[in-house]
């Protein structure tokens, strides 16, 4: 068994819990809302801003030339495919966005894990923490791909560039620098998991609680 392989059984459960979020089970059937779907482009555009930083510290702090020219391509795709995406999915969206201020707040914890996880644990941390982000959404994409009834347009298009090359190749290259990282297993954990509980809490902020008089 491999380290990426070792890591993913060691946090099956937290990862488990992140599949089975209500805008992933909603984009499956089909029954994502506009409104929410809005919502969803506005703070995963802001991600997108983020996991480029990350990319590019890792770039940074590259062992190797391979990488090196990993994470360069992944600075790419997101400064170019997702940014297109974007800037296409908000031009054609028929409703605006209107999370709250707290919605957003609980949004950006996702960025502020990722970003002091870098910053402490450089680019161990920069690997594991996308590992974590970038396999919840193959894996997500992938079964809505696959076998989902996911609205056509933006939405269809949006699952499918997460379930095919080369986002799949990304994920694959990812497990391969997890295999040579040298921090313990307990530490890279820590960070998978921190991740996806932030994952968690990013896109449940979509999703405001009303509270009961």
């Amino acid at each position: 068994m491999t380290r990426a392989q070792r890591l993913l059984e060691s946090c099956a459960d937290p990862l488990d819990r992140a599949l089975d979020l209500r805008f992933i089970k909603e984009v499956h059937t089909g029954a994502v809302g506009d409104r929410t779907y809005a919502g969803y482009l506005q703070i995963e555009e802001g991600f997108v801003e983020t996991a480029t930083r990350l990319h590019g510290l890792a770039v940074w702090d590259a062992p190797d030339r391979d990488a090196l020219e990993r994470n360069a391509r992944a600075v790419h795709a997101l400064t170019t495919e997702q940014t297109d995406y974007f800037r296409a999915a908000r031009a054609a969206w028929p409703v605006q966005a209107d999370l709250s201020a707290a919605a957003l707040a609980q949004a950006g914890r996702l960025s502020e894990y990722a970003l002091d996880a870098a910053r402490s644990g450089g680019y161990a941390a920069v690997t594991t923490i996308l590992f974590a982000a970038e396999t919840l959404y193959l894996t997500w994409c992938t079964r809505a791909h696959e076998a989902g009834t996911v609205p056509p347009g933006p939405i269809a298009d949006w699952v499918a560039l997460h379930a095919r090359d080369p986002f799949r190749e990304g994920v694959a290259a990812l497990a391969a620098q997890v295999d040579r990282l040298t921090e313990p297993d307990a530490v890279l954990a820590r960070w998978f998991t921190g991740m996806l509980d932030a994952e968690i809490a990013f896109h449940d902020a979509l999703y405001p609680v009303t509270a009961i008089p």
